[in-house]
């Protein structure tokens, strides 16, 4: 994954990030805030939390994709679907 200017991207652990700009550091090129969280954060061109590549819970690992701004009734089921994951949690079966 390569990241893209003034996107938001999930955390491994599920927080959101973003929208990350350009800082212009070496290794460490890009920088956004992570909800829930006061400090702006880091990360290399791929994601990466750090420059090793060593998994970490704050590496970016997909773009987030919003409905924010959307009227009700102008969002997709797609949306509606990633809205109430987003508050419960993925579907189970109870078969």
């Amino acid at each position: 994954m390569k990241l893209q200017a003034g996107h938001s991207y999930r955390t491994r652990d599920g927080h959101t990030a973003g929208p990350v700009t350009v800082a212009g550091g070496r290794s460490h090129r890009w920088e956004g805030r992570i909800e829930g969280m006061d400090a702006c954060h880091y990360w290399t061109d791929d994601g990466h939390f750090f420059a090793s590549g060593k998994p970490h819970s704050l590496d970016l690992m997909q773009r987030v994709r919003r409905s924010a701004g959307k009227a009700i009734d102008q969002m997709t089921l797609a949306d509606y679907r990633r809205g109430i994951t987003k508050l419960y949690g993925p579907a189970t079966s109870e078969d």
